[in-house]
């Protein structure tokens, strides 16, 4: 059965210049959201300077992706999709050493997933970005998961808390 990303009851809209992507720990089982109020919450920044009406749909805790055998899968948090451009998010807020390469490994796996159910050839842009509240910008010492997730994917990744569109 295919998995439909898009109609799903977890998405939340801005078209302001700056908002937040929050994914609160408690209870886990919240979808991440859009909030344009509370920058202490702001894993993840988004600079839309624009004002283009930005949507996020959250997947974690919202969309059900299940394995053959039952068990759910591993998922990024959300996705923002404006016009015809796509970014798979994961939020992250610790200090954990293996903290990006979980992320590349959810965002691999959920655009793996996307890719099964959508010709993505329809979008003009698909990337993906691991937000962590803690380490702003994550780039350095992390070339080897960014050439993976390229290797397995074909698109770029990103270890930015900021994402401008």
């Amino acid at each position: 059965m295919p998995i439909d990303f898009f109609e799903n009851k977890c998405k939340s809209t801005s078209n302001k210049i700056e908002f937040g992507l929050c994914d609160d720990s408690s209870p886990a089982e919240n979808p991440a959201y859009i909030n344009e109020d509370d920058d202490s919450k702001w894993i993840g920044i988004v600079k839309n300077n624009t004002n283009k009406e930005i949507e996020f749909i959250a997947i974690d805790s919202c969309i059900d992706i299940r394995r053959p055998d039952g068990k759910l899968e591993s998922r990024c948090d959300g996705l923002l999709s404006f016009d015809t451009n796509l970014i798979f998010v994961e939020l992250k807020s610790r200090e954990s050493k293996k903290w990006f390469k979980t992320g590349r490994e959810q965002l691999t796996n959920t655009i793996r997933i996307f890719k099964d159910n959508y010709d993505i050839s329809k979008y003009n842009s698909i990337s993906g970005n691991v937000c962590n509240s803690l380490r702003p910008q994550s780039h350095a010492g992390q070339a080897t998961n960014i050439q993976q997730f390229f290797d397995e994917t074909g698109l770029i990744l990103k270890g930015d808390r900021t994402i401008k569109i």
